[in-house]
């Protein structure tokens, strides 16, 4: 069995998000470091050229080599359908990077979402490992959206580096996806974005979900780490559910643990695919069992005897690449991204 994992193709796409159409060197670099800083991608030709379909087209003006004329696709923004403005990458920096916000919002990577059946069901540590997994063959976030949340720092030994939900939180204006991710600490290729001391992500309101889309902008696969209340349809974690490419649903194979989770699989929406993982198992037989009970498909997640001990002593986790849980949540990566 092959079990390498892949998630290039969901960053293929069929037209650049941002389509230059320039010879001027200057101002064609002075476009891609804004595009850089916005995180949307770029593609490049001579203006009298063959232009492919994208959803932003940027072309040198008459006469000049200082601005561009931009235009949108109208399949994409239709509200700008048929317009075009004049902006210089120089002088109007701020307006270019409002229209890549635009024209990125319009593309994002898969967002899954990971979700505990129950209290300790072992999301957080699959959330972690699953990035960690993914961004061995792309880029890859990890969100955390429990506003009670006490932060990653302490379970993937973050460095004191880098932005937290309380310093993101601070920031006005618009959120430029690629300096957002930028800006974040990194452990093992992940990008995080967590809590700390200082506190979580805000509740009662749409924060989250707009960081969040802003992360994905930037990142081939984001992952969530959702409150167990984000299925409840008057919370404001409840949008992002709805919108997530796939949701992983985590719960131990006890009784009472399965009972929880029985009460509250009626409430994922019907129109998000959804994986069940039995974690904390010794076999796949066990897991085997538990999923039967729940009347669904899952898939065992294998924690070593040694887990909590690891974690103790500074290792994270994945850090055991040759374990049980390593094949187990390389085969949730594979059938996530199916």
């Amino acid at each position: 069995m092959n079990d390498r994992v892949s998630h290039r193709k969901i960053r293929t796409q069929p037209l650049a998000t941002v389509l230059i159409r320039a010879s001027s060197a200057e101002l064609i670099t002075d476009i891609e470091r804004l595009a850089t800083v916005a995180g949307v991608d770029t593609a490049t030709v001579d203006p009298k050229g063959e232009a492919p379909p994208a959803i932003l087209t940027l072309t040198e003006e008459s006469g000049t080599t200082r601005s561009v004329l931009a235009s949108f696709n109208e399949l994409f923004q239709p509200e700008f359908a048929g317009q075009q403005v004049s902006v210089s990458p120089r002088t109007n920096p701020a307006d270019l990077l409002e229209l890549f916000v635009a024209a990125g919002a319009t593309q994002r990577g898969t967002v899954v979402g990971v979700l505990g059946g129950h209290g300790g069901a072992g999301a957080t540590v699959l959330a972690a490992m699953l990035s960690r997994q993914l961004a061995q063959d792309g880029s890859a976030s990890l969100v955390d959206l429990d506003p009670l949340s006490a932060g990653y720092d302490t379970l993937l030994s973050l460095p004191d580096t880098g932005k937290r939900w309380a310093d993101v939180t601070k920031e006005k204006g618009t959120l430029l996806p690629g300096r957002l991710v930028a800006s974040l600490p990194e452990w093992q290729d992940v990008r995080v974005l967590s809590g700390d001391r200082r506190g979580a992500v805000p509740s009662g309101d749409r924060t989250g979900m707009s960081v969040t889309t802003a992360v994905s902008q930037a990142s081939a696969v984001t992952v969530v780490d959702l409150p167990r209340h984000a299925l409840l349809k008057n919370t404001s974690s409840h949008e992002t559910v709805t919108w997530l490419d796939h949701l992983i649903l985590v719960t131990r194979s006890d009784i009472t643990d399965l009972a929880q989770t029985r009460a509250i699989l009626p409430l994922i929406p019907p129109t998000v695919p959804t994986t069940t993982v039995i974690a904390g198992v010794r076999s796949v037989g066990q897991a085997d069992d538990a999923a039967h009970q729940l009347d669904v498909e899952a898939c065992p997640l294998r924690f070593e005897r040694t887990f909590d001990g690891d974690i103790a002593h500074g290792m994270t986790p994945g850090d055991r690449l040759r374990s049980g849980s390593a094949r187990d949540i390389k085969r949730i990566a594979m059938r996530v991204l199916q």
